[in-house]
């Protein structure tokens, strides 16, 4: 096999098994990062049994994760561009499995709190480094469809953790060992990824690009394609490139994914409507079975609508539409709340629409294009940038929004409380609307090789 690029084999190629072994590697760390994220909030409902917490104490240990996967992609992702993706490979799955084990072995609110911010690190880390790989090995007509796959992962999380946590309720499992065993089982499934990445080649890119290692490019290709390649063509390298270069860039990938997580997570406002709607108002259990409700009904079967649509219509114009879809589905269920009109029906419609195509849309998109707008030698560091961003957005969200917008309170009235809920929507139309700004700017990187969507180099 000849070819002008080194990448040419790769970016032509029909997908392979070493493809979707790639997916469910780095699938196996996004469940785990969605499984670890989610699953404080169903330990809580045990650990408020057990521990005297204050509502300080709550909210640190809610969000502990959250602080740390602020800081995990900036750190990560730069370690990753000047060491090597494989440099870093397992360690971020290494530390979530740390985290989660002494996190399950924590002995006062504390040490909870600092050990769900090591396994945050983790978390957070995990985003640059398995979707830069993946986009680095994947096809260009197919790399949406595989980044998308392995971000897919995130919703069986969420839906492993509300399983596990309503079997350990109905069987009646002591709630100090319950939520113990609901944080452990979280380190068992970057423990059983680490030595399959440990093994995974460097990408053919950055030993190309970074290294100038012309045989390290050749056993990555071969690795994948199970042919050898011919490289006869030099391509000109990224030396001279910098990351000033890209501005633009970073703002357009990191403001739209900082808008999208503030009204993802800013969305729990609908938490009593989706609770009343299934008929869980009364239930102690109602947290945990909405959860579950929202996961399976709207977040899984979104994942798979936009893996199958991104490399169709692309991930510019898919971005933009959820996000215009979500701002609408907001706004119409502001002016109704206004107008006091409460049907938890109308309210579930609206919102299921919006949780849809939240996944149908920016959700999945602000993932995937930072892996593809970077040159290699900034792409870690560039979707690092971008998946910081997003998960500032959601920690500035869990932890401001119950602040200013103080709907749980118990001493409002209702009506203040339709009243507060309508406010923050409009708000959240508004962060919707940024995140299509910025979104503009962004070239379109569907079915490009990734040299030619980053401008890395020019091919003829």
């Amino acid at each position: 096999m000849v070819s002008r690029t080194p990448f040419e084999p790769l970016d032509w190629s029909r997908p392979t098994k070493a493809h979707v072994k790639l997916l469910l590697i780095s699938g196996a760390g996004f469940f785990s990062d969605a499984y670890d994220l989610f699953a404080i909030s169903v330990a809580l409902v045990f650990l408020k049994q057990v521990w005297s917490l204050t509502s300080a104490d709550i909210s640190l240990i809610a969000s502990a994760a959250l602080f740390g996967a602020v800081i995990g992609p900036f750190i990560f992702g730069r370690i990753g561009d000047i060491f090597g993706r494989k440099y870093i490979y397992g360690v971020e799955a290494a530390l979530l499995a740390a985290g989660a084990v002494a996190s399950a072995l924590s002995i006062n609110p504390t040490m909870l709190w600092v050990t769900r911010f090591i396994l945050g690190l983790g978390v957070g880390g995990d985003y640059p480094i398995s979707a830069t790989l993946m986009s680095e090995y994947a096809p260009a007509k197919s790399r949406g469809l595989f980044v998308a796959g392995v971000f897919s992962m995130q919703g069986w999380g969420i839906v492993t953790a509300a399983v596990l946590g309503l079997s350990l309720l109905h069987l009646n499992v002591n709630p100090d060992l319950a939520w113990r065993i609901l944080l452990g089982v979280g380190a068992v499934f970057p423990a059983l990824v680490i030595y399959f990445r440990r093994r995974v080649h460097e990408t053919p890119r950055f030993e190309y690009f970074v290294r100038r290692d012309v045989e390290g490019v050749r056993k990555a290709i071969k690795d994948v394609l199970r042919s050898d390649v011919n490289i006869n063509a030099e391509v000109n390298g990224s030396d001279g490139i910098s990351l000033s270069r890209y501005i633009l860039v970073i703002l357009g990938t990191a403001i739209p994914w900082f808008a999208l997580d503030v009204f993802f997570y800013g969305a729990n406002i609908f938490g009593p409507f989706v609770t009343l709607a299934l008929g869980l108002a009364n239930s102690s259990l109602a947290s945990i079975y909405t959860q579950l409700y929202v996961a399976l009904a709207f977040l899984v079967p979104g994942y798979y609508v936009a893996a199958l649509l991104v490399d169709k219509i692309g991930r510019k114009l898919m971005q933009i539409m959820g996000f215009s879809i979500v701002a609408a589905a907001y706004l119409i269920a502001a002016l109704i709340l206004r107008s006091g009109i409460t049907d938890p029906m109308v309210i579930l419609a609206l919102y299921g629409i919006a949780q849809f195509f939240t996944n149908v849309g920016p959700n999945v998109t602000t993932f995937i294009i930072p892996a593809e707008v970077f040159p290699t030698r900034y792409r870690t560091t560039g979707h690092g940038i971008a998946a910081g961003s997003g998960k500032l957005g959601a920690t500035l969200a869990a932890l401001l929004i119950p602040i200013y917008f103080p709907i749980t309170s118990s001493t409002l009235s209702a009506a203040a409380k339709l009243a507060i809920m309508s406010k923050l929507l409009l708000v959240l139309v508004a962060f919707a609307v940024v995140g299509i700004i910025f979104t503009l700017p962004i070239k379109e990187p569907k079915e490009k090789p990734l040299e030619v969507s980053s401008g890395e180099v020019r091919m003829n």
